[in-house]
């Protein structure tokens, strides 16, 4: 999914998560789900890194992005226009959920990567579940995002959150408009 900090411009009040919370995935494993912030962003780099050719083009739409530097640091910059959340085990970062707030009021344009070994554990659907109810608390009623039509998993992702949705498609990429207003807050 793509993500652009230079298309969002309206802010809103961001209330903090608590420090760190607990959540359990699909195989029982527990994670800790808290606030990235720059001491987190060697671990946001590394994780891109590691990420195989196919994740990197499913997540940027291009397999040898040369920003991702400055993508963790966009990530990892605390402010009122976005939010991202990680995902640790064991002290090591396994996923990110973010989002960042688009012209549109109310509406973010969110997104997520996980490790590749962390696929179907349940990563993503936490991260998104939680960023959700972050961005509800936030004033926020949407998220958008566009996904390549063969990411699969994001789509997976995306559907077991269980939140109602259009997908409007265009050639390869899906934009897919997620309410969050249903949502208890």
């Amino acid at each position: 999914m793509s993500s652009s900090a230079d298309d969002c411009a309206v802010m809103v009040r961001v209330d903090e998560s608590p420090a760190s919370e607990a959540a359990t995935l699909l195989d029982g494993g527990v994670v800790s789900l808290r606030r990235l912030d720059l001491d987190d962003l060697d671990s946001i780099i590394a994780l891109s890194e590691s990420l195989t050719e196919s994740e990197r083009y499913f997540r940027f739409f291009t397999a040898y992005p040369t920003y991702l530097k400055s993508w963790a640091r966009s990530l990892a910059e605390r402010s009122n226009k976005q939010f991202a959340l990680g995902a640790f085990e064991s002290g090591r970062l396994i996923g990110v959920a973010s989002y960042f707030m688009c012209n549109e009021p109310g509406c973010a344009e969110v997104a997520i990567v996980v490790a590749h070994q962390e696929h179907m554990r349940g990563v993503g659907t936490v991260l998104l579940g939680r960023l959700g109810q972050i961005a509800r608390q936030n004033g926020l009623d949407r998220f958008v995002a566009d996904v390549l039509a063969e990411n699969f998993l994001m789509r997976k992702v995306m559907s077991d959150a269980g939140w109602p949705c259009t997908i409007h498609a265009d050639g390869s990429e899906l934009r897919v408009d997620i309410n969050l207003a249903e949502l208890p807050q």
